[in-house]
């Protein structure tokens, strides 16, 4: 195969180049697709057999989900759109991308033809409306099909290695589905020292940060078919064994500190959490939880980041949110909002709004309302009272009051706030620095948000009980629990170890980290418990730093953490639906633009709403009384652009 021309079908489409074998001439005519009888149905592409590297040959036939025809489906990257090639399908032509192309030369038998379903030709992929229909039966051609196959590329050498290593582990270990235990611990750690790590180290890390565990639509093909197996050129695994071992990758400190990946790796290893969590067999989970989960994943088509999810998501979801391919991505993210917003008479889609860096430039679509999240953005929100043994109420009314005209949201709230100053974006520590570099930039952050906290002379304290006999200063105290108040709240953290490892935290850089170039004594560094307290916090820093964060100060005296676009005078409004603050910023019109969620102490739990309602004359007894919320909540109007 070789690049031997330029294809152009249409002037006005963009030029790709055309794989082509040497001296043959290209079919005369292109195929066109019959309608499908019935929406509900879909096509298989019956592969001919054939010499490796003859031209692919096949036909397409029109089945229904269920009806018991034996086919594979493909689970693959499509590639770049400018690199095609023919495959004949009834006589006639139809390109594909040559990554496809590669599947099918690998996968083609010489003897068997093979029944298969391929998206790029079961699919007419002009058809706007079609397409649209496929995309709700997506789940049920995967699920029912024999197989699903993963084809991570031609070119898959680099991961043999790595593969191999993994086969090898489960022979010696038996980790499939094993208790994490010291002796499987021990098994891992003995055999992977007999082996060459480096090399294995330099293979996994390459598999891992091939395309395909980035991508939207891979994770629902992944999730809806236990049978799923991953090609590669000479060696074939179970997706089940990857996700095992990378289970018992992530979940023991002293086997991840072995087998060490590259830093782009853990955006996969991340994915496949997920993917081993996920249960189809009860679907159960919103699309907006499903494009939380999947937020590190992404598409060409921008629409795809809920596409691609909406087959697998909860019956509701799919009622009241279709696919629709001749709408634009601005139109179909705003549908959604809207969607979410009527059908749950809530507002926790606020949560997902603003820039996940603070740059509304990274963004494409610059007509989307500022309540609609940026789902090409791809992030996720700090806040959430999911999983929390005391949720945030900060508005204290659980239903939204208000509407949604045109592109305007109208709600009601109250200012509970404003703000005063915005710390520095810098504070977290590169992934590539050492420990002693972390610490000295750990030891400007305490600084900074003690001098911060100092100045707004208002910091909740943790707990009289955590003092020391090395004291560390309530400022301090006060910026650790907005850092990880969340976790505090969790029901499976234990609060008491968590304030404890604050203490440690910020006792060991006040106290360990010395002299102009912060020298840290080794023993600070090999404690197990500093390490883990470390650990807590940064991961938050972390977080907060991808998620575009800062800490900041209120006109109140309030220390909390907002969207590092927030400047002095943003409001931050308590509204009526949402269980957690919302930053909004004044326009010149009177109407307001949302910058997402914030975190600010002391009005978490609706104390400013209980202040407002008492003084509104609510009686002491129905202060508990979610049926009088409403009755006693001053009303503020806010029009969100």
């Amino acid at each position: 195969m070789a690049l031997m021309q330029v294809y152009n079908e249409n002037p006005e489409d963009e030029l790709v180049y055309l794989l082509a074998i040497e001296d043959e001439e290209p079919p005369p005519q292109k195929y066109h697709y019959k309608p499908l009888r019935d929406p509900r149905n879909f096509r298989t592409f019956y592969i001919e057999p054939g010499a490796p590297g003859s031209r692919i040959r096949g036909s397409l036939h029109e089945s229904r989900p269920g009806d018991g025809v034996k086919y594979f489906a493909l689970s693959y990257v499509w590639g770049s759109p400018q690199i095609v090639a023919y495959v004949m399908v009834e006589d006639c032509y139809s390109l594909v991308t040559a990554n496809l192309h590669a599947a099918l030369q690998h996968l083609r038998s010489d003897q068997e033809p093979l029944c298969t379903w391929i998206d790029q030709v079961c699919i007419n992929q002009q058809d706007q409306e079609e397409r649209s229909q496929q995309v709700m039966l997506m789940h049920e051609i995967f699920s029912k099909s024999d197989e699903v196959l993963i084809w991570l590329g031609k070119d898959t050498q680099p991961y043999e290695k790595g593969l191999l290593f993994i086969i090898m582990l489960l022979a010696h270990t038996n980790y499939l589905n094993a208790e994490l235990d010291d002796d499987l611990v021990g098994k891992v750690v003995e055999f992977t020292n007999s082996q060459d790590v480096n090399e294995i180290l330099l293979s996994l890390s390459a598999l891992y940060e091939n395309r395909w565990f980035s991508r939207s639509w891979t994770f629902q093909e992944a999730v809806c078919n236990p049978n799923t197996v991953i090609l590669t050129s000479y060696v074939g695994i179970t997706l089940e064994i990857l996700i095992s071992f990378t289970q018992l990758l992530m979940r023991n400190d002293t086997i991840k500190l072995l087998i060490t990946l590259s830093h782009e790796s853990y955006r996969a290893t991340r994915q496949l959490m997920i993917l081993s969590r996920h249960n189809t067999s009860n679907p159960g989970q919103s699309l907006l939880q499903l494009a939380h989960s999947t937020r590190d994943r992404s598409a060409t088509d921008l629409r795809d980041r809920l596409y691609s999810l909406i087959g697998i998501a909860a019956s509701n979801d799919q009622q009241a949110f279709t696919p629709n391919h001749s709408h634009s991505t601005t139109r179909v993210y705003a549908e959604y909002a809207s969607s979410v917003i009527q059908e749950s008479n809530r507002l926790h889609i606020l949560e997902y709004t603003g820039s996940p860096t603070g740059d509304l430039e990274e963004s494409v679509l610059k007509d989307l309302p500022s309540w609609v999240p940026d789902w090409s953005l791809g992030w996720f929100p700090l806040l959430s009272s999911t999983a929390l043994a005391k949720p945030y109420s900060a508005s204290k009314v659980p239903d939204k009051i208000g509407e949604i005209q045109e592109s305007e949201l109208i709600v009601y709230g109250i200012k509970a706030d404003e703000i005063s100053t915005i710390a520095s974006e810098s504070y977290w520590p590169g992934p590539d620095q050492s420990d002693r570099e972390r610490l000295a930039r750990a030891f400007q952050t305490v600084k900074e948000m003690t001098e911060m906290v100092a100045l707004s002379n208002s910091s909740r304290i943790i707990s009289e009980e955590q003092q020391t006999s090395r004291i560390i200063s309530k400022e301090q105290q006060g910026w650790c629990e907005a850092l990880i108040d969340s976790q505090l709240r969790s029901k499976e953290s234990d609060k008491e170890q968590l304030l404890a490892q604050i203490v440690l935290y910020v006792d060991a850089i006040n106290h360990r980290v010395v002299g102009k170039g912060h020298v840290i004594p080794k023993e600070s560094l090999t404690n197990p418990v500093v390490q883990e307290s470390f650990s807590a916090i940064h991961r938050q820093m972390e977080r907060m730093t991808h998620a575009g964060r800062s800490f900041c100060t209120t006109k109140a005296g309030r220390l909390g953490w907002a969207s590092k676009r927030a400047m002095e005078g943003d409001i931050v409004a308590l509204l009526y639906g949402s269980v957690v603050p919302i930053l909004l910023r004044p326009r010149q019109d009177g109407k307001f633009e949302c910058l997402g969620a914030c975190y600010i102490q002391g009005i978490m739990d609706g104390e400013v709403v209980e202040e407002k309602m008492i003084a509104n004359g609510i009686p002491e007894d129905e202060m508990e009384d979610e049926t009088k919320w409403k009755q006693y909540a001053p009303m503020e109007k806010f029009v969100i652009v």
